[in-house]
């Protein structure tokens, strides 16, 4: 099944993400400390982002043509 999705809704999605990726982590409300694990909450938040854009399928179809002229 073909599913067709336009550039807005993409926008759209695409913002809906990055907002979801931005959001504070809502198990830990208190900051680490020390650098170390500052460090190590930071790799997890990213990790668990990566997991999450990861979920999101997005057919080839709905890239659009680009053209870079110099």
């Amino acid at each position: 099944m073909k599913s067709k999705i336009t550039r807005r809704q993409l926008a759209g999605a695409m913002l809906v993400t990055a907002a979801a990726a931005q959001a504070p982590p809502q198990a830990s409300p208190q900051a680490p400390s020390n650098p170390a694990a500052e460090l190590d909450a930071a790799r997890a938040q990213n990790q668990r982002t990566r997991d999450a854009l990861a979920k999101v399928r997005l057919p080839i179809e709905t890239e659009p043509a680009v053209h870079f002229t110099a």
